[in-house]
């Protein structure tokens, strides 16, 4: 779903590898360990960053001392867009492991941004296709049934094959569609019963013909 363009000779490129390249020494690699904060709520915006390795995720924390995980960050993805035109972060970055990130300095990229509009199109098409992803989990939030709405998650990262991998493990993505990690795990019961999944000891698998 990322936007492709291509380089002065045509090879093609992704957008935020081509990113990196023009924004070169100005794109910093840092280097992360699991339980780290990379940035928190309400702490002045310093730019976006891309996930090379390892594990994010996004989190919001409410009035009442509630985090909500926003969205949980797979590698070679970007995050943080929003504060390329924002003064603050409005949500956590917390790492979940051993992770390599790179920072894209908000200054750098507005500039870059400005200059080139073929980066800046395939940019604004890869936050479009972000925004679709963002609607799907909404949706999903509004099943009101604990194992509907489990089972839609779950056929959304199954593979052609059916075998699905999730981005973390099914405590975060009981956080993610807003249920008890207690209820998930009930309802993961009932589809293994009623055999709209099966569990092996290699993970679990859609049942296809469901």
């Amino acid at each position: 779903m990322i936007a492709i363009i291509c380089n002065e000779k045509g090879t093609a490129l992704d957008i935020l590898q081509q990113i990196i390249a023009r924004l070169g020494s100005r794109a910093r690699s840092l280097h992360m360990e699991a339980g780290q904060t990379l940035f928190r709520q309400g702490e002045p915006a310093r730019g976006m960053f891309i996930l090379s390795t390892g594990r994010a995720r996004l989190v919001r924390h409410a009035a009442d001392g509630a985090q909500v995980i926003l969205h949980l960050v797979t590698p070679q993805e970007s995050f943080a867009e929003p504060s390329l035109f924002a003064e603050v972060y409005h949500c956590e970055c917390q790492i979940g492991a051993r992770s390599r990130v790179i920072h894209l300095p908000g200054a750098d990229m507005r500039r870059l941004l400005a200059e080139d509009a073929r980066i800046a199109e395939a940019f604004m098409a890869r936050l479009a296709a972000q925004v679709r992803g963002l609607r799907g989990n909404l949706e999903l939030r509004n099943i009101r049934r604990a194992e509907e709405r489990l089972l839609a998650a779950l056929r959304l990262h199954a593979g052609p094959d059916g075998k699905i991998v999730l981005p973390e493990t099914f405590k975060a993505l009981a956080a993610q569609l807003g249920m008890a990690h207690e209820t998930l795990y009930r309802a993961l019961a009932k589809l293994q019963r009623s055999g709209h999944i099966h569990r092996r000891e290699g993970g679990i698998s859609l049942t296809l013909n469901t």
